[in-house]
């Protein structure tokens, strides 16, 4: 049976309780003053208990410290009303079977452990700046201090726009720019569950029939880890990025967690759309697709509901607003619109529980911004029935919200995971993935590869983290340069110690995928397992930009029924701009074809152009007069080699060969091409 996630209610003088009108004085607001966050707080009254709580759990100095901080401040009224329901909530189930334990037992200030102090203060901050005219997002897109993210919803009336955090607290007073940051005053304390992504699945009496396939499966129990304790800072060594020149600091990571997301169909959707009912009619579909081995045992990685219901799931935390970039403002540093062309589709590529590919795209070709999983290649789908397992719609949280009724109350973020309501079922047909869905040129952005940097906020985000070694170093204050340590990623194997590999934020020098980076230093040697694409003969590239700071690099490819590693061409000189005659490029604006014959010429050397979709963004960081990343001829696809992959352990391998140990290692993304469409006359499959 499916597990009771609803413990109880509030009893209704909390409803009274709640009636009440927050009392601010909206008078004599400044849009900036010469304050800090601390001091701002201290000589206002009416937030003395925001005051208390900040001080109880330690923060104090974080509000007086120098840096950019966004800060959700409740007033003594809010917090007065949120510590009065909470007890509420306990005094009506501590003597009931399923009492619910909120952390909070009294209704007065003075009571409160320091412990609900601390989450409640670090729940409220944001270690970056973020006025109001940035919140366009259905998160915000760095975690507060707890490490949670925080959800957004928005509405316009007769009375105004509207922003509301978590569904609840709204923005009344917002825009508070103080010294170290902006200040926006909130209608109520902002509330985040401690659910597990399964347990907050299982509250939302809508996503009944999955949560019970989920619980059938075991994935209830696979999907509740946390914080990984292993992960002690005390004994992570960041190296700095140019450790020879003796300046700056790298950071690393500054935690280690367990992540997941999931996509749930909704109970009516199920109904209406393949008359799924209850669970059984959902173990009967499963079984259409994926037979009946292991028929009773649901637990089986070959049972056909354990095959669906994995197919849904991520190992890896992914808000909705990073499942795909796009108008992704991550401050000054860097605009996700920067590095794209107009026009071209956005996607990226996810692993899912049992090891298979999900695609997420937003097709901006076809004018729709919206995100779908796994769209379709071809008007008429390969495999009969599967028109109802493709292009499935992710709701993003705004949409579900919108809704109404029980859907109003949707929070899409819970203590470990993201919740995406979808419009339909997913299932992995292996023909219609080769055929179709995934038969097509495949990018991958290398921070794609490891999913930890997206769950622990390392990757998108933009500056340092608060507490860390980072200091402005070698002209680079603007990108984060994160060490990446051995062992941090299952994705990543450091063959050699001496290597140091480093993780750029997005930031604005120059051409890259999505304005980030990866960069080799020292002796390296190191490998990242490829993604689990369908069965076949691909080509494998490598997209990089050259410099002269750059180095010369061995790459190889090591599948997983092999020991040895498969050396793939000769040593690959990253230093060299694709004007070498070694190379071959020449503009296209200076071909009489724009560029065709040209581009075979470079591909018998072994190299491409950079795709067209990609932009060269350095002096057009105002969106005008973009220009593609093809027309630079530092931005380079280097050809890896034709294999066969299938299954889940290959990898690719990337050593240095030069005596010179200062010179780096960069790499970028990669893209794995089916060779039935590789020179593609008609799709022009490479230039895009």
């Amino acid at each position: 049976m499916l597990k009771k996630i609803f413990k109880g209610a509030i009893i209704a003088a909390v409803a009274l309780f709640a009636s009440c009108t927050e009392d601010i004085d909206k008078s004599n607001r400044y849009t900036f003053t010469e304050e800090t966050l601390q001091s701002y707080l201290q000589n206002r009254p009416e937030f003395s208990h925001l005051v208390d709580i900040f001080k109880r759990a330690n923060m104090m100095g974080t509000l007086g410290t120098y840096g950019e901080h966004t800060l959700f401040a409740p007033t003594n009224a809010a917090i007065e009303r949120f510590l009065f329901e909470q007890d509420s909530i306990w005094q009506a189930t501590k003597d009931t079977e399923e009492p619910v334990w909120t952390g909070i037992t009294s209704p007065y200030l003075e009571e409160l452990s320091d412990s609900m102090a601390n989450v409640i203060a670090k729940s409220h901050l944001i270690p970056e700046k973020y006025e109001t005219i940035d919140m366009t997002w259905e998160t915000m897109p760095t975690q507060n201090y707890n490490k949670r993210y925080i959800s957004l919803n928005t509405s316009s009336d007769s009375n105004g726009y509207h922003i509301y955090i978590e569904n609840k607290a709204e923005i009344v007073i917002g825009d508070e720019l103080v010294e170290n940051g902006v200040i926006h005053i909130v209608s109520h304390v902002v509330e985040q569950t401690t659910n597990t992504l399964y347990e907050h699945i299982a509250s939302y009496p809508y996503f009944s029939i999955f949560a019970e396939a989920i619980e059938r499966t075991g994935y209830d129990q696979t999907m509740l880890g946390y914080v990984d304790e292993s992960y002690d800072l005390q004994f992570v060594e960041a190296t700095p990025y140019r450790t020879y020149e003796g300046t700056g600091y790298a950071r690393h990571p500054q935690q280690k967690r367990d992540g997941y997301s999931a996509f749930v169909p909704y109970d009516s959707i199920l109904i209406s759309k393949y008359n799924i009912n209850n669970i059984d009619d959902l173990i009967a579909k499963a079984q259409q697709w994926y037979g009946t081995e292991d028929a009773n045992d649901y637990t089986s990685p070959k049972n056909a509901l354990n095959k669906l219901v994995a197919y849904h799931l991520l190992d890896c935390d992914v808000p909705y607003d990073k499942l795909v970039i796009y108008k992704l403002n991550l401050g000054d540093n860097f605009k996700s619109e920067w590095a794209y062309m107009a026009g071209y589709d956005r996607m990226d590529y996810f692993v899912t529980k049992n090891n298979l590919i999900i695609k997420a795209m937003r097709a901006l070709s076809k004018n729709e911004s919206k995100i779908r999983v796994n769209p379709s290649n071809r008007n008429i789908p390969i495999t009969d029935g599967m028109q109802d397992h493709i292009n499935v719609l992710v709701y993003s949280p705004s949409e579900f919200t919108a809704k109404g009724g029980d859907y109003a109350a949707f929070l899409p973020n819970a203590l470990n995971g993201t919740i995406h309501p979808i419009d339909g079922l997913l299932i992995y047909n292996v023909e219609e993935m080769e055929r179709n869905v995934l038969y097509e040129r495949m990018r991958f952005d290398f921070a794609t590869l490891l999913p930890e940097l997206m769950t622990n906020a390392v990757r998108y985000t933009t500056k340092k983290e608060s507490g860390s070694t980072y200091q402005a170093g070698n002209g680079m204050a603007t990108a984060g340069d994160i060490n990446i340590p051995d062992g941090y990623c299952k994705n990543l194997k450091i063959n050699n110690p001496l290597t140091h590999l480093h993780y750029f934020t997005p930031w604005d020098w120059g051409v890259t995928l999505n304005g980030d980076e990866f960069i080799a230093s020292g002796q390296y040697d190191f490998e990242y397992r490829l993604p689990p694409v369908p069965a076949g003969t691909y080509e494998l590239r490598l997209g990089y930009t050259a410099t002269e700071v750059r180095s010369i690099t061995q790459f190889y490819v090591r599948k997983g029924s092999e020991n040895k590693a498969e050396i793939c061409g000769i040593p690959v000189d990253l230093r060299i701009f694709a004007t070498d005659s070694r190379i071959g490029w020449i503009k296209d604006s200076e071909t009489t074809d724009d560029g065709v014959e040209n581009d075979k010429t470079m591909r018998n050397h072994g190299y491409m152009k950079a795709p067209l979709s990609m932009a060269d963004y350095v002096n057009h960081k105002d969106g005008n007069n973009m220009s593609s990343a093809r027309h630079y001829s530092g931005a380079i696809r280097y050809i890896v080699t034709t294999s066969h992959f299938e299954g889940y352990d290959n990898w690719i391998r990337m050593k240095n060969v030069m005596e010179d140990n200062t010179k780096e290692g960069m790499h970028d993304y990669i893209e794995l091409v089916p060779i039935g469409i590789v020179n593609d006359d008609i799709n022009l499959e490479d230039r895009e």
